[in-house]
């Protein structure tokens, strides 16, 4: 699983510029997700979400869902994914020349306008990614995102391939 101490050298301050619709991207480790525990649970095992993307924002409000990523440092999601992998038509992983590490989740039609919809809307809030329960990544949104890709930084290649084997 994902290393503890990756929470603490991650958390919100680890922003890579993407050339690629010039998004800033945060990784942060291992942390549970936001999500309605009552509809995880009755819900069918094979129809649990394998990955989904919340929704959050640095203001406290009492229909979000308080993330605590230690060192003073939170965000409230809402309890509901905006996205989840009925979104998502495949993902891949990507390094760039200089290094970096991403996911690339290539969206359904659903998708794409559901992101470029909720990117428009949410200017300067964050996505969560997670994957089977566990949070993976966050990503600031600075600009809509249109250009039908979800991107998330990861940590390195290790946190990659850590990542994917939560998506099998």
């Amino acid at each position: 699983m994902l290393h503890r101490k990756l929470l603490k050298t991650a958390g919100l301050v680890l922003g890579l510029m993407l050339a690629a619709g010039c998004q800033h991207q945060q990784q942060v480790a291992q942390q549970p997700t936001p999500a309605e525990p009552a509809a995880q649970e009755a819900a069918d095992p094979a129809e649990r979400n394998i990955i989904a993307v919340h929704l959050a924002q640095k203001q406290a409000d009492p229909a979000f869902i308080e993330v605590d990523f230690g060192e003073g440092k939170k965000l409230y999601a809402l309890p509901k994914p905006v996205l989840t992998q009925a979104d998502m038509q495949s993902v891949q992983a990507v390094t760039t020349e200089d290094g970096k590490h991403f996911m690339v989740f290539e969206l359904s039609e659903q998708g794409r306008k559901t992101l470029a919809d909720v990117s428009s809307q949410a200017i300067g809030h964050f996505f969560l990614f997670s994957a089977r329960g566990q949070l993976v990544g966050v990503s600031n949104i600075d600009e809509p995102m249109t250009d039908n890709k979800l991107i998330m930084a990861t940590e390195n290649e290790e946190h990659t391939k850590q990542v994917l084997q939560l998506l099998r």
